[in-house]
């Protein structure tokens, strides 16, 4: 919900920012420029992803409206009785437990189990899945974000353009003002687009596709638990270990810098 209040803001500012200039808000509106900006940047997008992560991307904006969430806690403590349930009645006994399983992820997961995969040969399995979902997740932040850099250029064309029709109309000067003035609305579109909007969405929706694959690494590190037969509570306290230290993960400069430090204060 706070995505979309961002964008209502982000037009808010724009058009309160005309007004208060004392310039009409029908200024804004212009049908060329929005056909060139969105239009142009629309067919950007498609030649470089094709139509159907294009569709994935608009799609994606769901996620402001509801956020894909998962609820780990409960997760954890499903995978934990799972192990119980097998360590006591055997591996079969989990059949009964798919029909409560509605995400796909731990389905699957489930299903290894109860076919008895190897430990060697579920975590690549679930890896490659999750890797799939991942590409999946991140393919609306990637278009989003490639529509926030072809945007701000194709609104400069715009305006390019509406200036070649404003110096074709020389010969009626008093149509020179306002047609400057329109010209210039692509690149507001463009450049506003781009940076309030377009590149937002993107980095938002990347984020989102990466906390969910951080997620999908904790279930496979669940699962492989559950088929080294290991115990239900020993199975919830290394998960809940590694959902606690999802958020203290160093930064990769920093810790690229404590490596560094590390390094040079050994002795030679």
């Amino acid at each position: 919900m706070s995505g979309i209040l961002g964008i209502l803001a982000a037009f808010a500012v724009v058009i309160l920012g005309s007004l208060s200039d004392g310039d009409p808000l029908s200024a804004l509106v212009s049908l060329t420029a929005t056909i060139i900006v969105f239009g142009g940047t629309f067919a950007a997008i498609l030649t470089q992803f094709g139509f159907g992560d294009v569709i994935t991307g608009l799609k994606g904006i769901k996620w402001l409206l509801k956020p894909p969430k998962t609820d780990m806690a409960e997760i954890i403590e499903k995978i934990a009785g799972w192990s119980n349930l097998a360590r006591s009645q055997g591996t079969l006994a989990l059949e009964g437990e798919m029909a409560s399983v509605t995400d796909a992820f731990l389905r699957k997961g489930l299903q290894l189990i109860i076919d008895n995969t190897s430990v060697e040969d579920l975590h690549p399995v679930l890896s490659a899945i999750a890797g799939n979902a991942e590409h999946e997740d991140m393919i609306a932040g990637e278009v989003w974000e490639a529509a926030g850099g072809y945007t701000p250029t194709i609104g400069v064309m715009g305006a390019v353009l509406g200036l070649i029709h404003v110096m074709m109309r020389l010969d009626h000067p008093e149509e020179l003002g306002e047609g400057v003035a329109t010209a210039f609305v692509a690149t507001i579109y463009g450049v506003g687009a781009a940076n309030l909007i377009f590149l937002p969405l993107g980095t938002r929706f990347a984020a989102l596709a990466e906390a969910r694959a951080r997620e999908r690494e904790i279930i496979i590190q669940g699962f492989v638990l559950l088929a080294e037969g290991k115990p239900g509570i020993l199975i919830r306290q290394n998960l809940q270990s590694l959902l606690a230290d999802q958020g203290k993960k160093p930064k990769k400069k920093e810790a690229e810098a404590e490596t560094s430090g590390e390094t040079a204060e050994q002795p030679a």
